[in-house]
């Protein structure tokens, strides 16, 4: 059985963060698994910081807790370093995915050079966030031709050897809208995907949108973020 980090970027989830690490452990130990967790925190003012240490006399957790906020891409990228297992997974603390996506996929871990993606089926995010996903989708689709259905879905599962093929400097071109950019560089590094559903809940907690006001610049970073990955060396 392969062994396994999972990579949780988490800011402000101390609602969301305890249920998703109990459920995730019990069903990784019921199959045997080696696993870690990898709980990027970042920043968090709600109690995360105390709920992770608590966490971690009960869970293997690599904790890299501090106090100033370093963003989405970043924390990402801190959890794939200091990685420990063969192989990482690397999704969101929110618990709107959960284990048995993972489960459903133990017979799929890839080979080397190639990332397992999934696709939200269906997707149950704000109505506005999806229509924002799907109108940046044709720009992403333009520069990169990923043929993917769901390029920013925050499931991908690959070998810490693959991950660690891709230059960290492109990767952190995405503030925001990392995973756009991953399979951005991806492509240029010509690896592979190999795409599977899972299932999609509603989050039960916290902000799942973008505010209104900060939309546009947000827009406005994510498309310089992957021209400068396309065009760029």
């Amino acid at each position: 059985m392969n062994s396994l980090s999972i990579v949780l970027p988490v800011h402000n989830e101390k609602d969301n963060l305890n249920e998703l690490v109990r459920s995730w452990s019990a069903s990784l130990r019921f199959h045997k698994l080696d696993y870690e967790f990898v709980i990027v925190e970042d920043g968090s003012t709600d109690g995360t910081k105390e709920l992770i240490i608590e966490l971690e006399k009960k869970y293997p957790i690599v904790n890299l807790s501090q106090n100033q906020k370093r963003g989405y891409g970043l924390a990402v990228l801190d959890g794939i370093y200091k990685s420990t297992k063969e192989y990482i997974l690397c999704t969101d603390s929110d618990n709107q995915i959960k284990v048995h996506s993972l489960i459903n996929n133990l017979n799929n871990f890839p080979k080397e050079n190639t990332f397992l993606i999934g696709y939200r089926n269906p997707r149950k995010d704000p109505f506005n966030r999806i229509i924002y996903s799907k109108l940046f989708k044709l720009f992403h689709n333009l520069l990169f031709n990923s043929n993917l259905k769901d390029p920013s879905c925050p499931f991908f599962l690959g070998s810490k050897q693959t991950y660690l093929r891709l230059e960290k400097k492109k990767l952190s071109q995405m503030r925001e809208g990392f995973w756009w950019g991953f399979v951005g560089v991806c492509k240029k590094e010509k690896l592979n995907f190999k795409e599977v559903p899972i299932d999609h809940f509603k989050r039960k907690s916290g902000e799942a949108g973008y505010k209104l006001g900060d939309l546009f610049s947000i827009i406005f970073r994510n498309v310089l973020g992957l021209i400068k990955i396309k065009f760029f060396r």
